[in-house]
């Protein structure tokens, strides 16, 4: 599969790579290079994610060949006759833009082994397809003009390569004898060379390590190889199997860490989510019917930068190279959101409290705090449990001619908002304070009478990999919705301040009473329960789950589901300890 015209320059790469590779100690990105190398990303917030390949041709998302088993012959038909006539870079960049975002990353290796620029090192390009063009130097140029920082995806795995191993049990028209694993490194090695020299990217985005370790795939040595070629090159955490402490930053994969992320020494460490628009996939769907709706993408770009981190947001254009309209218009509404509220996003840090009363986010820029209203409050008032700085100012992001009345209740300040959003997804409150935010953290605990409230908005979410649930506001109340994955469950951390019994109540909406199934796990004691039937899914009742004995003390509380039906099992509000005689 390698051209003849470049086997010396293979030769002299495999050289300097060998080169590079013993020329320093093993260590990860994180610790190379000048101090504000990152400042770029960290302040940029909002990136495009664009997974786009042959793949795209099937319209059964990236991981087509392998999900369908199709034979090396047939893909190869498909790789052929890509050919994107749609493809217009401009319209790309123009659409980056006027989304908000600040970078945008595209696939130019994904697990099928095709690349997306005209390779010296291989014939399995999309120079030797139909369109018989590069993309990724247009691309370039485009976003360069945009202003844009262009980095690249590269996988590490590759199903076409005949020395990449292992092979997928269903292989059989391409055999692992003569193959050879190290072989197939030096070709990797030589592309990433490749892509460096001939781009210059911003970021590499690597994914599909986890068939092999460090070790065995060169990690720390294409590492540093990359960072003498370019030292601000931005690096994420897959190249070192997302171990923490290598890497620039870490990638949680549709999903939200509930904390952010820390590194080995439990410092905050710079990441990024990366997140699907849809629900099945990355590439293309052409059978595809759930979208997240622009006012969840909104709301959960808020929250990972108020936590810290950045929305690495994804689309999969079509095979003939435009952005289906579905992700476009999504796109669109988040631009339009960002150009009045942008700048609590971009150059932002993470929020100061560690929870709000109500269901809202918070982030930091200077001496400005901004506040998230993600629910209008019913009686008008946002309370800022804590906040000891003085406010100046406060106004609406949306009208900043209008001041809004600010009072201090004890410990808190409060601050009195308009009859009516000013976005219907989240409207940002901007208050001018003395001086950079200080808040005294405010623990959960008993009212004063007695009772112990825990509402989800002051939950964290617990999650991996797929997560489905997600907080939204119905009319007067918000609730934990799209429950449907029993790895997704809220968590709460409140304190006691004497030994007491209680009733434990749980207050959700569900229509299919009896069949779901649920836990209230307290400090590892739990409390199975069944569903009940409530007015509708859309107004919660209260319904008894058992009886608690605490001691005095710090507790966590969690609500697992157990069983689901018809993709549902509640639409969670709170948890109430009720208390009661022994």
């Amino acid at each position: 599969m390698i051209r003849t015209r470049v086997l010396a320059a293979l030769v002299l790469g495999l050289l300097a790579l060998s080169a590079a590779g013993a020329a320093a100690p093993a260590r990860g990105p994180a610790q190379a290079g000048a101090p504000d190398r990152l400042q770029w990303f960290r302040e940029a917030k909002f990136g495009l994610f664009i997974h786009w390949g042959v793949y795209a041709m099937i319209g059964r998302e990236e991981w087509a060949r392998q999900l369908l088993q199709i034979p090396l012959a047939e893909y190869q038909r498909y790789a052929d006759e890509f050919d994107p006539a749609g493809f217009d870079p401009d319209e790309w960049a123009a659409l980056a833009r006027e989304a908000g975002v600040r970078y945008v990353i595209i696939t130019s290796k994904h697990h099928d082994g095709f690349a997306l620029f005209d390779s010296a090192f291989t014939d399995y390009d999309v120079g030797h397809a139909k369109y018989g063009r590069d993309i990724l130097g247009p691309l370039a140029a485009s976003m360069r003009k945009a202003g844009l920082p262009l980095g690249f995806y590269y996988s590490i795995m590759d199903w076409h390569h005949p020395d990449y191993l292992p092979r997928r049990d269903w292989e059989k028209d391409r055999p692992a004898a003569g193959a050879d694993f190290g072989r197939y490194l030096d070709y990797a090695q030589n592309q990433l060379r490749e892509l460096v020299t001939k781009y210059d990217p911003a970021v590499l985005w690597f994914d599909g390590e986890w068939e092999h370790s460090n070790e065995e795939q060169r990690a720390f040595a294409i590492g540093r190889m990359l960072l003498e070629m370019k030292p601000s090159l931005l690096i994420n955490d897959r190249l070192w199997r997302r171990e923490p402490g290598y890497g620039d930053f870490g990638t949680p994969e549709n999903f939200v860490p509930a904390t952010g992320l820390r590194g080995p020494d439990g410092q905050p460490r710079l990441w990024e989510a990366c997140v699907t628009m849809n629900w099945n996939g990355w590439g293309y769907n052409r059978a595809e019917t759930e979208f997240h709706s622009a006012g969840q993408l909104i709301r959960q770009l808020v929250e990972i930068v108020s936590k810290g981190g950045n929305l690495l947001l994804n689309v999969g254009p079509g095979p003939d190279g435009r952005i289906q309209e579905e992700f476009t218009a999504r796109l669109r509404r988040i631009g339009e959101w960002l150009r009045t509220n942008g700048e609590a996003i971009y150059g932002t840090t993470a929020s100061v409290f560690e929870r709000l009363p109500f269901f809202g986010r918070a982030t930091v820029k200077g001496e400005t705090l901004y506040i998230h209203v993600m629910g209008w409050p019913n009686d008008g008032t946002i309370v800022l449990p804590g906040l000891k700085t003085g406010v100046r100012r406060a106004c609406l992001l949306a009208d900043r001619s209008k001041a809004l009345k600010v009072r201090r209740d004890g410990a808190n300040v409060v601050v009195s908002l308009p009859a009516r959003a000013a976005d219907p997804d989240v409207t940002v409150v901007a208050l001018e304070l003395d001086g950079p935010p200080v808040v005294e953290p405010r623990p959960l605990g008993a009212g004063a009478d007695g009772r112990i409230e825990l509402p989800v908005y002051a939950a964290d979410l617990q999650s991996v990999m797929g997560q489905r649930a997600y907080l939204d506001h119905f009319y007067r109340t918000t609730m934990l919705t799209n429950w449907q994955n029993v790895n997704d469950y809220p968590e709460w951390k409140f304190e006691t301040s004497k030994p007491g019994t209680y009733e434990v109540l749980a207050s959700y909406a569900s229509m299919w009473g009896g069949q779901a199934s649920y836990e209230v796990e307290i400090d590892g004691r739990k409390l199975a329960a069944k569903t009940e039937s409530s007015p509708s899914v859309y107004f919660p009742a209260t319904f008894r789950v058992g009886r608690a004995i605490l001691p005095a003390g710090e507790h966590t509380l969690r609500v697992r589901i157990t069983a689901v039906v018809n993709n549902h099992a509640m639409n969670l509000e709170k948890v109430v300890l009720v208390p009661s005689a022994p």
